[in-house]
């Protein structure tokens, strides 16, 4: 099957953004914030079949339509780390998130309204590289397209590292930091291409970049 790719827009009917699923020039549905929780409706397809899909990309692109729609999602995380990037002290923070943030937080090429940041894909080496200086763990990734304010997922350019607990947490560190170069390596180097980061402190909290 063809991977399945999402692309963010708006219609007057929406208040906030929807997330459309493509596959191919075929439209399979639509994600949307309600109010109160996110919803997704699925078409028939061109005949009037139902569309066969991958449970575990499926799952993948929901939590990415998800971050995108839900007005909630990762907000108090996000505006703690933002109102901490942006004021003369840092405070509770962990200081190598305030590090990273300070380095990479206003070279976002774009942001989701819950404040999720995307990175031009020349970046994403760097980035990758300043988490293991700072003993910080690159823990999920996922590369998308952004063309006029919209963003175009493919399923194909998603990592996502999985816990190893008899690893030392730098043993983990820089296992999940490797393993993100090394899918970085094998990603198209298109100018459209921009990267999303979720990265881990020492202490096990994941933070959405």
């Amino acid at each position: 099957m063809l991977p399945i790719r999402i692309v963010e827009t708006e219609r007057e009917d929406f208040d906030g953004p929807i997330v459309e699923l493509w596959r191919d020039n075929d439209f399979i549905g639509f994600v949307f914030w309600d109010g109160e929780s996110t919803i997704l409706q699925i078409y028939p397809d061109g005949q009037g079949d139902v569309h066969d899909i991958d449970v575990g990309e499926l799952q993948m692109l929901l939590d990415t339509a998800t971050r995108i729609v839900d007005p909630d999602a990762f907000a108090e995380e996000m505006d703690e780390l933002r109102t901490a990037a942006a004021g003369p002290s840092w405070g509770d923070e962990h200081p190598a998130t305030a590090d990273l943030l300070a380095a990479y937080d206003s070279q976002a090429l774009h942001r989701t309204e819950d404040g999720e940041g995307f990175f031009a894909a020349g970046l994403a080496a760097g980035f990758i590289a300043k988490c293991e200086e700072l003993d910080l763990a690159v823990t999920e990734m996922e590369g998308l397209d952004l063309a006029g304010g919209e963003l175009s997922a493919d399923a194909s350019l998603m990592l996502a590292v999985q816990d190893q607990p008899m690893m030392t947490w730098s043993q983990f560190r820089s296992f999940a930091n490797t393993s993100a170069q090394q899918a970085l390596s094998t990603w198209p180097t298109r100018d459209s291409l921009v990267v999303a980061f979720v990265f881990r402190q020492p202490d096990g909290q994941d933070i959405v970049a």
